[in-house]
């Protein structure tokens, strides 16, 4: 007897009358259009067991202004269905809804989703005076998406033409939300690429986005008197978008899975399947090249790992190269998804030192951060978000979340220089806030990053961090549980960048190699700035628009899914027309 069942939309239109979207035209009066080619089906690929039976009633509701709006609903257990919405614009928004019900049995549900192709397809004369990837799509990165849990309202009807007061499935008719996602619809589908639980109840986890396998509620079986959650869906083409993605199209695939939750714990993954791993037909130990940066590897979610790296070649810094790098782990070859980025999203966080020691720096600190602030956004045009978290010898939000300037500005500004009064502070502490692993002391957990966002965290200091190492100088081991080892662990998947001074052992006369920001920073491949330099604020701006400005993002899962070994090697091959055969390591540790 088989324990899954599954209904798939399989390269079919997600967005629009279903969610389908045919053409979009790209700005009033521009005579041009740009085609989202997939159409959507949810197809009739159900397997029994037993007495269960996934069945996904689906709801789409479309706006496109003056062009009017639409909707059509149906049940995905029978004759594929499918629906087109043409002359898509920038402005023009809608709203989807799946609501999956289980025959008898209560199940988990998992999402999964691939995205197939996001071509470019024919240049035409407005789109190829603002497109600089001429050979790659830009639509799946154009299209804004915001996923909830969601509860419809019982009596939604059919629209009647003949009923004016019916027009069927409306925005309206969601009673109550719960968003636990947002970004675009290729950021969306990398993140379920590899599959992700849906909570049966319609939580998600404190950190946001969706619970860890085996974490999630089951839904439940038909008869009984719990209410399960539908998956909302609202995407819009931004107004901001261009003739960039005139003629553009994406294709992708999504299934939803049920498995019974009897005799089972939830944990059991459907979307990854059976994958075999194949040995890479790549060298062993190949000579780094100098001309690739591995911004950081992200193995929170293990088996779904994913970097940013670049590659400054004249190919690499226009993108061209999307279809030129493969990915090796510990010899294995990987099904990896890449894509190229320009304007990337960054999320960074400032952990500042604002003890009595830093009163000598703390002033020009701030100046150059306002400067930071103000290059990277306005001049560099990154979208960037900022927090602010402080430390003593405890440790504190100050600033959660704000693309604002002026608020994060102003909390840095808000600082002082006092208290501390022993050689080493908190701030391993403060790291461990900053990657979402402990609370503060006051003003809570930093509330989630932004999926896709790179994760930038700038460690700004005149002293050694206190330890959990009980050989360590002049340290309080009781007053932190992190050593240097693991907040290196800590800071894997993220840009760290230590603003402290060029030579603590000298400064401060013992051993303090164990809290040193420099010695950490290069351990975990980050930078560091002397905080005495007058160029702080350029070599921040430098460092961080250089990587995000032209980006490629490489995520996939790993075959080799089990903990052991915990200590992997990446190995990434690129392939440049000018500059030959490129490559570079990069390591993780299975968390």
């Amino acid at each position: 007897m088989t324990d899954d069942d599954f209904t798939g939309l399989s390269r079919r239109r997600i967005l629009g009358g279903l969610g389908a979207i045919g053409a979009a035209s790209v700005g009033a009066g521009l005579g041009t259009s740009a085609y989202f080619s997939d159409t959507e089906s949810f197809e009739n690929s159900v397997l029994t067991a037993g007495q269960l039976n996934l069945l996904v009633d689906y709801y789409s509701w479309w706006d496109q202004g003056i062009a009017g709006s639409g909707q059509v609903t149906g049940t995905a257990d029978g004759p594929s269905v499918s629906a087109e919405l043409t002359d898509v614009k920038p402005g023009d928004n809608g709203l989807l809804a799946f609501c999956p019900q289980s025959d008898d049995n209560p199940a988990y549900l998992w999402l999964c989703g691939d995205l197939v192709a996001d071509d470019e397809n024919t240049i035409t004369e407005p789109e190829g005076e603002v497109d600089s990837t001429p050979n790659d799509g830009e639509l799946a990165e154009a299209i804004e998406l915001t996923v909830s849990y969601c509860q419809l309202d019982d009596d939604i009807e059919d629209a009647d033409d003949d009923d004016p007061s019916n027009d069927g499935f409306e925005p309206s008719d969601i009673e109550s939300s719960t968003e636990v996602w947002t970004g675009t619809l290729a950021d969306f589908l990398t993140t379920i690429g590899g599959g992700v639980p849906l909570d049966g109840e319609g939580e998600e986890p404190a950190e946001g986005g969706f619970f860890a396998p085996g974490d999630q509620n089951c839904y439940a079986g038909t008869g009984s008197e719990e209410t399960n959650p539908c998956l909302c869906i609202d995407w819009e083409v931004p107004t901001e978008v261009g003739n960039e993605i005139q003629t553009d199209s994406v294709e992708f695939d999504l299934t939803f899975h049920a498995q019974q939750c009897r005799h089972t714990d939830g944990t059991t993954n459907p979307c990854a399947g059976d994958v075999e791993c194949e040995p890479c037909d790549l060298p062993t130990d190949p000579s780094g090249s100098d001309l690739i940066s591995v911004n950081s590897v992200d193995a929170s979610a293990f088996p779904d790992v994913s970097a940013f790296l670049n590659v400054d070649t004249t190919a690499g810094n226009n993108g061209e190269l999307v279809d030129d790098i493969t990915v090796c782990e510990n010899g294995l070859a990987q099904d990896e998804t890449v894509n190229f980025t320009e304007d990337s999203e960054a999320d960074i966080v400032f952990v500042f030192d604002d003890t009595g020691s830093m009163g000598g720096e703390i002033s020009g600190v701030q100046s150059a951060l306002g400067d930071f602030i103000d290059n990277l956004v306005t001049d560099a045009g990154i979208d960037a978000r900022f927090a602010l978290i402080s430390f003593k010898d405890t440790v504190e939000l100050d600033q959660d979340w704000t693309s604002d300037q002026t608020t994060i500005q102003n909390a840095v500004n808000g600082l002082s220089a006092s208290g501390g009064n022993d050689s080493r502070e908190d701030d391993f502490d403060g790291i461990g806030v900053a990657t979402r692993d402990i609370a503060a002391d006051s003003g809570g957990s930093l509330s989630s990053y932004r999926s896709g966002a790179q994760k930038v965290i700038i460690d700004i200091t005149d002293a050694p961090a206190q330890t959990d190492d009980e050989t360590a100088e002049f340290n309080d081991p009781t007053r932190t549980d992190y050593d240097i080892s693991d907040v290196g662990d800590l800071l894997s998947g993220y840009t760290y960048i230590a603003v402290s001074p060029g030579d603590l052992d000298g400064i401060f006369g013992f051993d303090t190699s164990d809290g040193d920001k420099q010695v950490l920073a290069t351990n975990v491949g980050g930078t560091h700035i002397d905080i005495n330099s007058d160029e702080i604020s350029t070599i921040l701006t430098d460092e961080i628009s250089g990587q995000l400005a032209t980006t490629y993002s490489v995520s996939y899962t790993s075959c080799d899914d089990d903990s052991d070994p915990s200590d992997r090697t990446i190995l990434f091959e690129v392939v440049d027309p000018e500059e030959g055969t490129l490559y570079k390591t990069a390591t993780f540790t299975v968390p």
